[in-house]
C-alpha cells in the first residue's frame, strides 16, 4: 500500500538515485543495461525521468514505459505519488503503439 505523496516526500528528501532496468532490443541504445539516473527531488514527474533517460539510451520518452511495484507509471505523475524512492529498480520496455491490421 502507497503512502501518501506529501508525507513519502518528507521521509525522502534531496537528491535520489533511481536505478532502470534496460531491456535488450534492437531500438535505440537497449543492451539489457541498469541505468543510475539522479533526480533533484521526488516531486519530479515519471515524464522527466524518461527525458533523462531518453538522453542515456537515445529512445524517445514516448516510446518507454516505466513499471515499479506500483504497476505501470504514468507520465504525468510525481515519484513520490508512486513511493519511488532511492534503491527502487523502475523495469523500462517499449510502448507499443497501435498497430494497423491489414
Amino acid at each position: 500500500m502507497l503512502i501518501p505523496e506529501d508525507q513519502f516526500m518528507a521521509q525522502h528528501p534531496g537528491p535520489v538515485w533511481i536505478t532502470v532496468s534496460v531491456p535488450n532490443f534492437d531500438e535505440g541504445n537497449l543492451r539489457g543495461q541498469h541505468l543510475e539516473i539522479t533526480v533533484q527531488s521526488l516531486s519530479e514527474t515519471i515524464g522527466s525521468l524518461k527525458e533523462k533517460i531518453s538522453g542515456e539510451i537515445q529512445l524517445p520518452a514516448n516510446k518507454q514505459k516505466l513499471s515499479g511495484k506500483a504497476g505501470f507509471l504514468k507520465d504525468n505523475m510525481s515519484l513520490a505519488y508512486y513511493n519511488v524512492g532511492a534503491g527502487e529498480v523502475l523495469t523500462l520496455s517499449l510502448r507499443e503503439r497501435g498497430v494497423r491490421k491489414r
